[in-house]
Parts: structure tokens; sequence; C-alpha cells
């Protein structure tokens, strides 16, 4: 009974991967469509390096769920289509690669929906070609999105992509479980409590603060960001109030905290600074915030009553009091610096909020 909590503890944290991949999918797609290639290069990497190691940790724990074999390969292929339909919105890739791309995809997903129709206890899992499809593709996006397109590794990617194509058809990689899934066990209506309004609250104002600072208004951002900080520090309070205090609100919250305090403050800072330090020291940022709520949800699940490391939550308040301040641009990438070495630091810190 122990061994299956554990997984299923584990299995929860590895979703939350696979859903803050759907989010930076998006916003890299916003950023691409908005012409700021810069940081849509910047949050496709980044997204692709998540997706990257998440399949490596997943690997090694053996984690097999409907969940992640359904919603890894939407990740990747939103984040893949996505980058493609912002690059012909802007006129830098030709229609038809959008179309290979995405035509696969779209009538894959089609046939999948069918399967899960016909027995809704079917596992997918992925075939050779599919991974090479995706990995050339990313290759090929990502130097056109540099800026240096290459004409031979997009026509590989799309002979892969059609490869991939043919071998789903005939081996789809489909099989049917008898035990009861992770998806089967999921009921929303009782998962979803006051606490976690909150949360949505959270995760509603650090998206905000992407979409103000892809557009450069940084005052607005940095009030939705400090918004983000009250919310998060609400949901906490009324959890405990409301003695509602459970795994589901803890990874959520964790989910949000990644996007308001991580990826936000990242984008916050690169729409300013965008030197080749600051890319490296901001892509760390993050890394090092998801680090930190990973080893804080092991920590948490263990009983641990103090922070260890600085809570990744102080990043919504130190980022828009550079901005207030009037820091020049190029103090960011150091402060951030900072602030990454001190979240995954040892230090013990007692719970405040």
């Amino acid at each position: 009974m122990a061994d299956r909590i554990f997984r299923r503890k584990k299995e929860r944290n590895q979703s939350l991967f696979i859903v803050l991949r759907i989010l930076l999918a998006v916003v890299a797609l916003l950023a691409i469509i908005s012409s700021r290639t810069k940081i849509g290069l910047f949050l496709f990497v980044l997204t692709g390096s998540i997706s990257f190691f998440d399949g490596l940790l997943a690997k090694r724990a053996n984690i097999v769920s409907q969940f992640r074999s359904l919603f890894d390969p939407f990740a990747d292929k939103l984040l893949i289509n996505g980058a493609a339909f912002g690059l012909w919105a802007n006129g830098l890739v030709p229609g038809w690669l959008l179309m290979a791309y995405a035509a696969k995809d779209v009538i894959l997903i089609i046939g999948a929906v069918v399967i899960l129709i016909r027995n809704y206890k079917t596992v997918f899992h992925a075939n050779v070609p599919d991974k090479f499809s995706s990995f050339t593709q990313g290759l090929a996006l990502f130097f056109v999105l540099s800026g240096n397109p290459d004409n031979v590794l997009i026509a590989i990617s799309v002979v892969f992509t059609a490869l991939s194509f043919v071998v789903t058809l005939f081996k789809s990689g489909a099989k049917i479980v008898k035990y009861r899934t992770d998806l089967e066990e999921i009921k929303f209506s009782s998962l979803v409590k006051l606490p976690d309004l909150f949360t949505f609250g959270n995760v509603a104002m650090g998206i905000s603060a992407i979409f103000f600072a892809l557009n450069n208004r940084f005052l607005f951002a940095s009030i939705a960001l400090l918004a983000a900080v009250a919310f998060d520090i609400f949901d906490g309070k009324i959890a405990v109030w409301r003695q509602q205090e459970r795994p589901f609100g803890k990874s959520l919250d964790s989910l949000a905290d990644t996007v308001s305090f991580g990826v936000a403050p990242a984008i916050f800072g690169f729409a300013q600074e965008q030197s080749a330090i600051a890319v490296v020291i901001f892509t760390l940022f993050v890394f090092a915030g998801v680090l930190r709520l990973a080893r804080y949800n092991v920590l948490s699940f263990a009983g641990d009553k103090n922070f260890t490391g600085m809570p990744i939550t102080v990043n919504g308040l130190v980022v828009p009091l550079l901005y207030f301040l009037g820091a020049p641009p190029l103090w960011y990438p150091y402060v951030y610096l900072i602030l990454a070495l001190l979240m995954v630091s040892p230090l013990q810190i007692k719970r405040f909020f």
C-alpha cells in the first residue's frame, strides 16, 4: 500500500512537468506570433530541455501512466506545431511545412480519440520513428528561430515526419490495460477546493505578467507579479484554515509557483536584457525554480516544516522591486543569479507564510 502511494506521488510530480510544458508551449507560441523571436527561441529551448529531462526522469522511475501516454506527446506536438504556426504567420517558414507537421499530428490525435472512445483503458507507447521525427522537427525549427534556417535539415524532418506517420498507422503502440488507470482515479469535482481557486488566481496573474512583459508593459507585469504573491499567500492560509491541505493542492500550487515566480520573472528579465550571459542566467534561474519546487514537494510529503532554500515566491517580490527602483537592465542577470543560487541552497528557513 505504501509503495502504491509513493508511486502515485511520483506520477503526480511527473504530471506537473507535462502541464508546465503545455503552458510554456502556449507562451512560446504567443511570443513567436508577437515577433518576439528571441524570447520565443528562449522558451522553445527551455521547454524542449524540460521535456528531455522529464522523459529521462520518467524512464528512470519506470513511470507508466495513461495520463503521460496521452499528454506527454501532446505537449511535444503542441510545442512543435505552435512554433511552426508562429513562424509561418511571420513568413519565416512555408505553409507546406506547417501542413506537413500538423496534418500528421491531427490525424493521429483523431485516431487516438477514436481508440479511447472504443476502450478508455488504452495506454499509448511512442515508436522510435516518432521520437526521431520530433527531434528533427525541433532541430529544424530551432535553426529557423535562431535566424539560420537549414533547408536540408527541414527536408530531413519532413522525411521522418512521413516515416513516423506510416509506422504509426501500422503499429500504433496502443495497449489495453486491465488495471485501474490514473485518469480513472481523477475526480475533478472532489479535487478542486476553495484554496485551489486562489491557486488558479496565482496562475492567471503569472500568465498576465508574461503577456504584459511580452508587450513591454513592465509596470503592469510588476503589479501582476505582486498580485500572484498575494494569491499564493492566501491559498496557503485558506488551506490551513479550512483544513484542506492535500497532495493535489500542493502539486497545483507548485505548478502555479513555477509559472508565476519562475517563468514569468525570467520573461520579465529577458524582455529587457538579451545578452548572451543574460540568456544563460535566465535559463538557469528557471531550472533552479523547478528544482526548488521539486525538492519542496519531496520534503513536504516527508513532513518537513521548514523551507530548504529560499522560497520561490520571493522572486515575485524582488523582481517588481527592481523595476520600481529603476534598476538598469544590466543588473537583472546578476540579481537573478543570486536568486537562483539562494533557491537551490541548503539554507533552512522558517516558514513565514
